[in-house]
């Protein structure tokens, strides 16, 4: 999973310096080493480390939801190339992965209070339970172990301004 960490990194660095086809080969590489760690997931539960698991989960929800939420065009195209972005799927592995203990939880959970905090109100994405879900990740163990956290602070400001608690996001975001 290191390897499929450097190519989808190295996916980024190209795909930001305009070499689009050498990006999208990296990113296709790095897709398919976490979708042959999350079939020995599948195939073989028993040999695989918690640690493994979060990582694994982590790393399809991520790349799942950057994929959900790209326009149709765009999304056509990726999926002609045998990439498939569910946002479901994407949310469900994500918070699968922040409630474990593990060292990428932390990453989890502040990848989905951004999705719910910054994304969803600003793209015009929305479900019923957006708020629940914030609260939810908010009072989550990884959350609470890195409570005084500028990251986990802004996202907890970001939350109570979405809920019209502005006295409340104000002294969060003072802290």
């Amino acid at each position: 999973l290191v390897k499929a960490d450097a190519h989808l990194m190295g996916a980024v660095m190209q795909l930001l310096l305009g070499r689009y086809l050498k990006g999208a080969w990296n990113l296709r590489a790095g897709w398919n080493l976490y979708h042959a760690a999350k079939k020995i997931q599948d195939d073989r539960p028993s040999d695989v480390t918690p640690e493994l698991n979060c990582l694994v989960d982590f790393g399809i929800g991520m790349l799942n939801l950057v994929l959900s939420l790209l326009p149709g065009s765009y999304l056509a195209l990726a999926q002609l190339a045998g990439f498939h972005g569910q946002r479901h799927t994407a949310l469900s592995l994500l918070s699968r992965s922040y409630q474990s203990s593990e060292f990428w939880a932390p990453f989890a959970a502040l990848l989905l209070l951004y999705f719910y905090t910054q994304l969803v109100p600003n793209v015009g994405l929305s479900s019923p339970s957006d708020g629940a879900a914030v609260d939810l990740i908010l009072a989550a163990p990884v959350a609470t172990k890195y409570k005084g956290s500028a990251l986990f602070l802004w996202m907890q400001g970001g939350a109570f301004r979405i809920a019209g608690k502005d006295t409340e996001a104000i002294a969060v975001l003072k802290e």
